[in-house]
């Protein structure tokens, strides 16, 4: 097996449940959100290399035994990187998927490809089904582009060399392993609204008018989802998520009482970013009918999630 972008947020968690699993692993990954520490457990159990996927030699030498390629590699972070960024991301997510699958266009891989639901960003039927990307306007963001793009190249290696490819899209992912980022937006909001009241603030800063609703699934599941996927099928293209809808302001006052802050919640409305989605909801029945379904609720997922981001806290506290 290998994994791109294997020490990152979800893909730590698939290395972990590939090696539990007893796969021979190999994972490849620059380091430039991921952190060699989340495979700190595994690292004598697999093969890391440290390496750029913008350069196309390592990856050849990777594929010569891998029969199956997770490939979640990408420049990725919330709303404001996006925006702060958008040709950078394009580009490189772009290199990055061409390097790859020029590197396996004549090899028996199955890949195993993370897109995001933000190839969705101005779909108006809900729940979204898989079938709504052929319908939709395409993304705005340089980053939604970016991930259909990747679809397209999945698609169109396997329609002229015949690779086999299966497109997975997560909706709003979280839980552990994932921190607050550098500034607003450039994590997603699950972190950034943990770090905030953790540390504090009052009152609580969100973005825009926090009616904007999300599916919010957690990682494990996803991961579930995507290994359940590659065993069963291939040449298709599922949604990962949960159907539930939340709005950002009932997402911060779960958080609120779950960090345990006693004073009662305030808001103070920032000014939203341009193209940030009111909306989105996933039609997950398909990924249903392969026997799947999330079992973490989002109350239990941010318990857990909330306790490793205190824990991480502690580590950094002086001795």
């Amino acid at each position: 097996m290998l994994v791109t972008g294997g020490a990152g947020f979800i893909g730590h968690k698939l290395v972990a449940r590939l090696v539990d699993l007893g796969a021979n692993v190999t994972v490849l990954d620059d380091l430039s959100k991921g952190s060699q520490e989340n495979l700190a457990p595994y690292l004598e159990r697999i093969r890391f290399v440290q390496t750029d996927l913008l350069n196309p030699v390592a990856l050849k030498k990777a594929l010569v035994t891998c029969q199956v390629c997770f490939h979640l590699a990408a420049k990725l972070g919330g709303i404001g990187f996006f925006h702060m960024m958008p040709a950078t991301i394009l580009r490189d997510n772009s290199i990055i998927n061409f390097n790859l699958w020029d590197a396996i266009a004549k090899a028996d891989v199955k890949m195993v490809c993370l897109s995001s639901s933000m190839v969705f960003e101005r779909a108006t039927t809900f729940p979204t089904a898989e079938t709504a990307v052929e319908m939709s306007p395409p993304p705005k963001t340089g980053y939604g582009f970016s991930k259909l793009l990747s679809e397209y190249i999945a698609r169109t290696y396997h329609e002229e060399f015949g690779v086999k490819y299966l497109i997975v899209r997560p909706f709003n992912v979280y839980g552990e392993g994932e921190l607050p980022g550098e500034y607003v937006g450039y994590g997603h909001v699950i972190p950034d609204l943990i770090g905030k009241i953790l540390g504090g603030q009052y009152p609580l800063e969100i973005l825009g008018s926090g009616e904007q609703t999300r599916c919010y699934t957690y990682v494990d599941d996803v991961v579930d989802g995507m290994l359940l996927v590659a065993a069963k099928t291939q040449n298709d293209d599922f949604n990962i998520g949960t159907n539930k809808e939340t709005t950002v302001i009932e997402l911060a006052e779960k958080i609120w009482r779950i960090c345990g802050r006693k004073e009662p919640i305030r808001f103070e409305r920032v000014a939203g970013y341009r193209d940030d989605v009111q909306r989105r909801v996933p039609d997950v029945s398909k990924m249903m009918k392969l026997g799947w379904t999330p079992k973490t609720s989002l109350d239990e997922g941010l318990r857990k999630t909330i306790a490793w981001t205190k824990m991480q806290d502690r580590k950094h506290l002086p001795p």
